[in-house]
């Protein structure tokens, strides 16, 4: 299999990194899974709700992945709409909505607290700048082939070969040819 190295190549690795990077941290939520009750006080039981969201976001990823390498790479409209999709519909409500909610509260003088909250090591912190991170290289990743999906076709010159040895099929202007197809 020959790879080419192009917009939309370019883009389904970063795609591809961003997602096994996101398969791993779900992998370590939904090795959860035998915890089914996080927090326990005398009347009320905290389910363990994100292995649950762990294994629905793993199977998303997955079917993210097959889409990427299947038909993303061969240029399908329809696996750009899904990749929009997954960006906009899952990444930014499930990995990202209480970072913007943080930054909403805050306002933005929570750019300098957050790296220097980072640096010292805090989890909230160091998640943050890492999702918001994924998430502009998801953006850039998707963003960046959107003419190779909606440009305009490329067709081979009039008279080249096609691959299977034949003329290519190119339409015969009549008015050219005298009104008779060449032969």
């Amino acid at each position: 299999m020959r790879f080419r190295v192009d917009r939309v190549s370019v883009s389904s690795v970063l795609l591809t990194v961003c997602l096994l990077t996101l398969i791993q941290w779900n992998l370590k939520w939904a090795a959860t899974w035998r915890t089914r009750a996080v927090g326990v006080t005398d009347r009320v039981a905290r389910l363990n709700y994100e292995s649950s969201i762990a294994f629905a976001s793993l199977a998303l990823d997955i079917i993210v992945l097959i889409v990427i390498w299947t038909s993303y790479q061969k240029r399908m409209r329809w696996a750009w709409f899904v990749m929009v999709v997954f960006v906009c519909v899952y990444f930014v409500p499930v990995h990202l909505l209480d970072v913007l909610l943080d930054i909403k509260r805050v306002g933005w003088h929570w750019w300098p607290g957050v790296v220097q909250d980072a640096n010292e090591g805090r989890p909230f912190a160091v998640g943050a700048l890492i999702e918001l991170t994924i998430f502009t290289l998801m953006i850039i990743a998707v963003l960046v082939p959107v003419g190779a999906f909606f440009g305009k076709k490329q067709s081979l010159p009039s008279g080249a070969q096609s691959k299977s040895g034949g003329v290519a099929d190119t339409p015969i202007d009549e008015t050219q040819s005298g009104g008779r197809a060449n032969s």
